[in-house]
């Protein structure tokens, strides 16, 4: 199947600023695979919303006539596979306000770069093979403390390299993956979930939809191991059914916690527990492909 004969995306862009709109729309348009509808008035767009259903929306935040973030909560009502993107001139602190309303699955900050936004869409549609369709996705997240290697190890599954000077991830940040379990063509949605504390109140809305969680500290790092405590209420809080998977990560580096100690933690918790290095590729894939059976099977539960 070629690139022209796929079904197009559906992309709409709503934003109160004319110039905005009309560059966003010109990029995207010289793209065969997206149908994308350009808007300047959010009330246009919840009316859109009644008519298509969108494979992405980007909206900007503070808008005349409507807040689009409003506008991105009728989206996932209306579907969970929508995804957001919000374009604001306000920094991620103002969120804090919004006592877990809708929140955007990525973030552009005014002003921004055009091709930082098209490497996001590039990420989410990533360009047609010969290779069959996912007929499943799996959504699972990452947690754990700032600077675990959380945004590394997944850097090392999808391309093979490791970057040790990758910048945190902000608030949360997701990647996709199609692989194969069973035979069957998968789409894995990896959520890396921000450990920063100031990010915490925005978690909540990203554990809906999970179907396995991924708990990550650093062998390093005796503090990160302690507050995976935290991080396990945190899961079975929001999750309680829900298959978790724990991960010691950095183990090239001086440990400061045994394989015995952790795995003693995981055996209580019934979990299964797994070492890897982002430095040397070591057990990074087998983590994933873990993470991902867990999912699968939790997901054909689902659906019995």
């Amino acid at each position: 199947m070629t690139a022209h004969s796929l079904p197009q995306r559906q992309i709409m862009i709503v934003d109160d600023d004319e110039r905005i709109v009309g560059e966003i729309v010109r990029a995207l348009r010289d793209r065969n695979q997206f149908h994308v509808v350009g808007l300047t008035r959010g009330t246009d767009g919840l009316a859109a919303l009644r008519d298509t259903t969108f494979d992405l929306i980007i909206v900007d935040w503070k808008m005349p006539d409507m807040d689009g973030l409003n506008l991105i909560g009728e989206a996932q009502e209306r579907s969970e596979q929508t995804v957001t993107v919000l374009m604001s001139a306000y920094n991620m602190a103002e969120a804090r306000q919004l006592n877990l309303a809708p929140i955007a699955h990525h973030y552009l900050v005014k002003p921004f770069a055009l091709d930082d936004l098209l490497c996001i869409i590039d990420s989410i549609f990533p360009e047609p093979t010969q290779r069959k369709p996912a007929s499943c996705v799996l959504k699972v997240v990452l947690g754990g403390d700032a600077n675990v290697g959380k945004t590394s190890l997944i850097q090392r599954y999808c391309t093979g390299t490791f970057d040790p000077k990758r910048a945190m991830t902000i608030g949360v940040d997701f990647h996709l993956y199609d692989i194969e379990i069973e035979q069957e063509p998968i789409r894995l949605v990896v959520w890396d979930l921000g450990g920063q504390e100031r990010f915490g109140f925005a978690r909540q809305a990203f554990y809906r939809g999970t179907l396995a969680v991924g708990l990550v500290f650093d062998a390093s790092n005796r503090g990160s191991f302690y507050n995976l405590m935290r991080w396990w209420r945190e899961a079975r809080e929001y999750l309680p059914d829900v298959p978790v998977v724990m991960l010691a990560n950095k183990t090239d580096l001086p440990p400061q916690i045994s394989y015995i100690e952790a795995s003693q933690v995981a055996e209580a918790w019934g979990i299964p527990f797994l070492q890897s290095s982002c430095a040397s590729g070591e057990g990074v894939a087998q983590f994933f492909e873990i993470l991902a059976q867990s999912a699968w099977r939790r997901a054909q539960s689902i659906a019995k």
